[in-house]
């Protein structure tokens, strides 16, 4: 069984109890964003990713070599 930690906007002013969910980091360090973390951007010569929060608008960064998201979508065709 795979267990993910949560993580979470640390803003003490986010007004989502503990946090807004703004991904999970997997088991091997990997971070998958959730579905409301839609503003992120990646710093790839830093290994270094900022994902804004969606309830807050405070970044948090996130450092590690992979992030993906499960829910996106591309364009469609």
């Amino acid at each position: 069984m795979m267990h993910r930690t949560a993580w979470r906007c640390r803003n003490p002013g986010c007004p989502v109890r503990f946090g807004a969910a703004l991904g999970s980091v997997t088991p091997d360090g990997a971070l998958e964003l959730a579905e409301a973390a839609t503003q992120f951007a990646v710093h790839l010569d830093l290994r270094r990713t900022t994902v804004r929060c969606p309830a807050c608008g405070r970044c948090r960064d996130f450092r590690g070599g992979t992030v993906y998201s499960a829910g996106f979508r591309g364009p469609s065709e």
